[in-house]
């Protein structure tokens, strides 16, 4: 096993700027806000005094969108709060279509300054803000909610460029890992970095950004077949994501330097982090024992996510 790898934070930010490659991503060229759904009427929320068209989702009344792809689905919440709450509010949207479930959304949130309801008493949360990438066809997105009486939500369709457009990536070192390893495919050989359990891959990020996560499970010679495995991305011990994934091994893609072990299909996705400074942690939750490597990536140039 290679030496735990530990970097300075400030190299890193350097090192941000160092490595880019041309990664395929659904880049969304063009916004439209969605203003009606059918079953749902819209909620005027004033954000510095500019009127916005939120829609109310609640544990007991899921939001169903149509959205033709490929496009980038993207979601602002706002949780509904007593007037002068000072609280924090915890809860977790889901995506589902058919049935299944496509993305999720865990976060917490308190009082905003400055926004509101028109009209109405009450506060509303500080803005948080999630992308769902939806792929080529006509789809009927559900978004659910839990831990919360209601939820704000502010939606908005990117259309995206050619199918295979390709959008430059600035390539994420962490500033800590328990190894690395490379990942060769064909000429390629790409840096991922071992997330164990209990053992986090941990990245600085400055925001506002989206952060692009590739990740692959190690087979050993006893696993056969589809494996699941979960991901979960955290600042401290919020919680920001899990992915779950299952996966096969990879037919053209091998470790250099770890022989025994081969890499699974990749697994991707996507994280929008906030306006800041961040040290983000990617977990391997399950299986607890495994060993899954992580490759980070950000846009270049990256595009805010705007109220």
């Amino acid at each position: 096993m290679n030496a735990p790898l530990r970097i300075s934070a400030a190299l890193a930010v350097l090192l941000m700027g160092v490595t880019v490659t041309a990664t395929p991503s659904v880049a969304a060229t063009h916004w439209e806000s969605i203003e009606s759904l059918p079953g749902h009427p819209g909620v005027t929320v004033l954000v510095n005094d500019n009127p916005r068209v939120y829609f109310r989702v609640t544990p007991k009344s899921p939001l169903v969108i149509p959205v033709d792809g490929p496009a980038v689905l993207r979601v602002v919440s706002r949780a509904e709060l007593p007037a002068g709450s000072s609280q924090v509010v915890s809860y977790h949207l889901r995506a589902t279509e058919n049935g299944r479930v496509l993305d999720r959304e865990a976060t917490e949130t308190s009082a905003a300054d400055r926004v509101h309801i028109k009209d109405l008493r009450g506060a509303l949360g500080k803005s948080r803000r999630w992308s769902i990438d939806v792929p080529s066809g006509r789809h009927s997105i559900a978004l659910d909610l839990q831990g919360a009486e209601s939820v704000l939500l502010r939606l908005r369709t990117g259309t995206t460029g050619a199918a295979n457009a390709k959008v430059p990536m600035v390539t994420l070192t962490p500033v800590d890992a328990p190894r690395s390893v490379n990942v060769v495919e064909g000429e390629k050989s790409i840096a991922y970095y071992t997330a164990l359990p209990g053992k986090p891959v941990r990245y600085h990020v400055v925001g506002p950004v989206v952060l692009d996560l590739t990740s692959r499970l190690d087979f050993d010679s006893s696993m056969r077949g589809e494996q699941h495995y979960t991901v979960r991305v955290r600042e401290g011990t919020r919680t920001i994501r899990d992915f779950d994934f299952k996966t096969t091994k990879a037919i053209a893609a091998a470790y250099s330097n770890l022989p025994d072990r081969t890499p699974s299909k990749f697994g991707r996705g996507r994280v929008q982090i906030p306006a800041g400074s961040h040290e983000i942690l990617v977990d391997l939750l399950r299986p607890l024992r495994g060993a899954a490597e992580i490759h980070a990536a950000i846009p270049q140039p990256t595009v805010g996510g705007e109220e």
